[in-house]
Order: structure tokens, then C-alpha cells, then sequence
């Protein structure tokens, strides 16, 4: 009669097999390679996030550091009901949709222009993305001596030409002061959308520009068949970061304008410094941020979900 002999299962960790303790020993480092780097983002991105939520509850006024209290939802209810908000947020909004359309259009365009197989491409391409990686301090005090009123070589080249009878004062009109930051910042900011358009051009594949041609599709039902359902994502992506990173340039307004004149290039940005250093109410500013933040996770938000989510649902 054969007897059968059982093995019995490991009771405890002496008697595991080994490989299953070097598979442990080979996963366990990669979290402790990581938390390094999830403790440092949890201190310099969650940290301010948390405090700028709490000081937007908190009467909090430079000027009266004694009085400083919880003040709840009146920080809110004093801004939502300062008509120097909504007036911000009017400018704001015309702020991001122009440089986004302008910006897409153009970048667009030169995307276009760069992924041609022209002679000197590259230095093209050098040249196309010099107003990007200036510095936003240069670029200011280049295009404002550009548009000096009294002794700017664009106004002289106007009266020269007879164009016009007086110098423009372009920044100190109101008529014209949005506009031309709108325009400033589209020249710097397009070269960056045209370099996420090119990667995106880059890879859509050639064996469907040559089976189009084969159908007997022009130029302009390509691009609309072929490349911008190729590149979607990567407009969508372009668009995302032109509305965030315009509703945040406070740079490209202030060293310009500073919000005027009159109020009329006033965006959420300057209205939250303006409230921060020069009224000293730290409360009003953080509720501030807080709108603009909450406005920009939900933007963010519905790309992740109308790009993102599709792309999942596809697969």
C-alpha cells in the first residue's frame, strides 16, 4: 500500500519558500525610493494649498495684527460683493478666451510652418521660439520702451508714415491697454503651443496622409480627417495649459499696467496682490486665490474627463 505524504503549508515565516521573501525584499525599497519625493510635493504643494484655505476663513489684516479672528464665509460674502470682482472676473475671462483662441490659431499655424521640410528648418525653428525663452522681465522693458508714447520707435514709424496724427498712448488708454497685453502675451506664449502641436504632428502616421491622398482628399480635408483627429490630444492639452497659465500671468499684466488704467486690465491675479500688499488683508486676497483655484481644478477637471476619460472608455 503507497503512502501518501502531504506537504504542509508554511505556518510561519521561517518555513515560507524563499523566493516568495526575495520577491518581498525587491518590492518593499521602491515606496521608500518614493517617499521622499511624495513627502517633499506633500510639503511645498500641499502645505500652501492648506494655509491659503484656512487664512481665506480668517480676518487676517497686516495693519491689524490684533484683531485677527475666524471670520467664516465674510471673506467671501466682502469679495463676491465688491464690484471690483466681478469687474476682475470680466477682464479674466477675456483675458483667457482671447489668448486661448489666438494662441491655438497661431500656434496652429506655425506647428504647421515647422514640420514642413523647408530649407533651414532648424534654424527656423530656433528662431520661432526666441519670445519664449526670454525672460518676462526682458520682454516688458523691451515692448515698453517699443510702445513709449513720446519716444517708443513704434509711434515714431506711425507719425512717420502718416498713419497717425498723434502718438497712441497704449498702455495708458483704456480702449487699447487690453488689447495690446492680450497681443504681447500671444507673441510670447504661441511658440510654446506651436512646440506641443509639432509633437503632436510628429506623431500622426504617414501611412495615413499617403492612404488619404489615395482617396483623392485635398489639403484642407486632410487637416480636417487626418491631423487634427491625430493631434487632439495634444490640443487639448495646448488648450489646458494656455487658460492656466493666462488666468495666472500676473507678470504679463503687472509690470505692464498694474491693473489700470482705471481698473480696465484688472484681472483676479492683480485684484488678489492688490488686496494682499497693498491693503494688507491677507483674509480677502486667500479667498481670492481660492476662486481662482477652485475655477482652474474644475477646468482642469473636465479635460482630464472629456480627453482622459474617452481615450479610457476607447480601450
Amino acid at each position: 500500500m503507497a503512502v501518501t505524504h502531504v506537504k504542509r503549508p508554511a505556518t510561519n515565516r521561517a518555513e515560507r519558500p524563499a523566493t516568495v521573501r526575495r520577491r518581498r525584499r525587491r518590492v518593499r525599497p521602491h515606496w521608500w525610493y518614493l517617499a521622499p519625493a511624495l513627502i517633499l510635493m506633500a510639503g511645498v504643494l500641499g502645505y500652501p494649498v492648506v494655509d491659503a484655505i484656512w487664512t481665506s476663513f480668517q480676518h487676517n489684516v497686516l495693519t491689524h495684527p490684533d484683531a485677527d479672528h475666524f471670520a467664516g464665509l465674510d471673506n467671501y460674502r466682502s469679495v463676491l460683493t465688491d464690484g471690483a470682482l466681478l469687474s476682475a472676473v470680466w477682464h479674466t475671462v477675456v483675458w483667457g478666451a482671447a489668448n486661448l483662441v489666438l494662441q491655438l490659431v497661431l500656434g496652429f499655424a506655425l506647428a504647421l510652418l515647422m514640420h514642413q521640410r523647408l530649407a533651414g528648418r532648424a534654424v527656423f525653428r530656433s528662431v520661432v521660439i526666441i519670445p519664449w525663452v526670454v525672460p518676462s522681465i526682458v520682454v516688458a522693458l523691451v515692448w515698453r520702451y517699443l510702445l513709449d508714447p513720446t519716444s517708443g520707435p513704434l509711434n515714431q514709424l506711425l507719425t512717420g508714415l502718416g498713419i497717425v496724427s498723434t502718438s497712441p498712448q497704449w498702455l495708458a488708454d483704456q480702449s487699447t491697454a487690453m488689447p495690446v497685453l492680450i497681443l504681447l502675451s500671444t507673441w510670447k506664449w504661441t511658440p510654446f503651443v506651436a512646440v506641443i502641436l509639432l509633437a503632436g504632428l510628429q506623431t500622426v502616421p504617414k501611412e495615413l496622409h499617403e492612404a488619404a491622398m489615395l482617396d483623392g482628399a485635398g489639403r484642407i480635408q486632410r487637416l480636417r480627417y487626418v491631423v487634427i483627429p491625430g493631434i487632439r490630444t495634444s490640443i487639448a492639452l495646448a488648450g489646458l495649459l494656455t487658460v492656466g497659465y493666462s488666468i495666472n500671468n500676473f507678470n504679463g499684466i503687472w509690470m505692464f499696467t498694474k491693473g489700470g488704467p482705471a481698473g480696465s486690465t484688472e484681472t483676479l491675479t492683480t485684484l488678489a496682490y492688490r488686496y494682499a500688499f497693498t491693503e494688507f488683508d491677507l483674509g480677502r486676497a486667500a479667498s481670492i486665490a481660492m476662486i481662482l483655484f477652485a475655477f482652474l481644478l474644475i477646468t482642469s477637471s473636465v479635460y482630464f474627463y472629456v480627453v482622459e476619460g474617452r481615450k479610457g472608455s476607447k480601450s
